[in-house]
Formats: structure tokens, sequence, C-alpha cells
């Protein structure tokens, strides 16, 4: 296996899932707020079918990013299970507590508002975290 190629997509698919979770972020803050008071207004309004229309493509986009993401995870064999289970489980948790919360949200349940910003939040940290322990094995596969 030529590592240099690996290293290369590992370093190309890591920092564009880490430009569209910075502009995520930015995007999130900008047009719903980072409050609870701000999420609930943001969410509160909308319809099922304006729901549907943001969450659709968003699940859409982060299922093919956490396929990409968690196929890199299998291949490095330097991982142990255990770490790539709780990966796996921590990832995908977050990020339906993430797509679901809004839907909550628009049946008067206010309290998912400090879910949504949790599991933002959280998703895009252990992406992060996910993404070094990627990177950095790739790396000592070459040494």
């Amino acid at each position: 296996m030529n590592f240099k190629i690996l290293q290369f997509v590992t370093l190309a698919f890591s920092t564009l899932v880490i430009l569209q979770a910075s502009l995520g972020a930015l995007l999130f803050t900008r047009l719903v707020g980072f409050t609870p008071h701000d999420v609930n207004l943001y969410y509160g309004d909308k319809s099922l079918h304006g729901l549907l229309e943001v969450i659709l493509p968003h699940t859409l986009f982060i299922s093919i990013a956490l396929m990409a993401v968690l196929h890199f995870l299998a291949f490095i064999q330097t991982i142990d299970s255990r770490t790539k289970k709780r990966a796996i489980y921590l990832l995908f948790t977050l990020f339906f507590l993430d797509q679901l919360s809004p839907l909550f949200i628009t049946l008067g349940l206010e309290f998912f508002a400090v879910i949504k910003i949790i599991a933002f939040v959280g998703f895009q940290i252990a992406l992060l975290w996910v993404w070094i322990l990627i990177f950095r094995e790739t790396l000592k596969l070459t040494k």
C-alpha cells in the first residue's frame, strides 16, 4: 500500500470536513444563534415542511461524511476495536440528537434547544477527535 497516497487522502478529506464543520458552526451561530432562547425562536416557528427542507440535505451530507470517516477508521488496524466502537456510537448518537431535536422543539418541547446545542457542539468535537485519531495513526504508518 502506498502510504503517501493514504496520508494525502486523509489530509485532504480531513481538511474538507474541518472546513465544513467550521462553516456549519459559523452559519449555525449566525442564522440560529447559540442560546437555547435563540434556538427555540428559530425552530419554534418552522413547519414540518420547513424542517424537512433543512434536515434531509443535512442528513444526506453528514451520512456520506460519516461513511467516509468510519471507513478510514475501520481500515486503521492500530486503533483498537473498543475505541472504534465508541467513536461510532458517539458520532451516530450525537448526529441523531442534532437532527431530531428541531422536531421536538416545534412540538413545544423547549428543553430540546439545549440538547440541540449540546449535540451540535458535541458532534463537531467528536468528529474532530476521530479525525485526529485517524490522521495520527496514518502518520505512524509511514515511520
